[in-house]
């Protein structure tokens, strides 16, 4: 009977740390990022908290999924509802989870506090590297303008090559054919 009151310490232990993590970010809501930032993101803490680099593709992505690696791929889910509230707030958990269980971590929300502490020390680096201001963001390069009928015009150039070219090859193959067929008819012609 004496493991039920530890299990509960244990339990009440558990949520005076989580508070402490959630507690780590800033009031109010957080700015959502795009895919782009988000994998970048979720790049960056991967290598600072493990020492290396993941081998796999990265990739964005959307709906119910998890962020989280799958076949090679490592996708990342900015838009991701859960009872983080989405955002960097669910890639954080998220990241901190895999890099936990990356570096041996035995349970996701062991006694020790040891996901705990990797989560709030990933909050810190998130917040003092201003991603939350949008420094992971990219300036979008203004485009040249496209001339759509320039650019149809070459294609119609480039079809009008390709089947002067199938034309060509068709009166070849057909020369050889009538070649062939004479020979034919005059090997094939009942001498009389």
């Amino acid at each position: 009977m004496e493991a039920l009151p530890e299990a509960v310490a244990a339990v009440k232990a558990g949520e005076r740390r989580y508070q402490t993590v959630n507690g780590s970010w800033p009031e109010g809501p957080l700015p959502k990022p795009d895919g782009d930032e988000a994998v970048r993101g979720a790049k960056r803490l991967f290598r600072k908290f493990t020492g290396r680099a993941y081998r796999g593709k990265w990739m964005a992505t959307s709906g119910r999924r998890n962020t989280w690696p799958y076949r090679g791929i490592f996708y990342v889910n900015p838009d991701r509802k859960c009872d983080h509230g989405g955002g960097w707030r669910a890639i954080v958990h998220s990241m901190s989870h895999f890099v936990h269980y990356f570096k041996g971590g035995s349970r996701p929300h062991d006694a020790f506090g040891r996901h705990a502490f990797l989560e709030r020390e990933m909050i810190a680096y998130v917040v003092e590297s201003g991603w939350l201001e949008g420094k992971l963001k990219r300036t979008a390069k203004p485009k040249a303008p496209v001339d759509v009928k320039q650019v149809r015009y070459r294609a119609l150039l480039a079809k009008i090559a390709k089947w002067e070219s199938k034309q060509r090859r068709a009166v070849t193959a057909l020369k050889k054919l009538k070649r062939q067929r004479t020979y034919y008819e005059r090997v094939l012609k009942p001498s009389t």
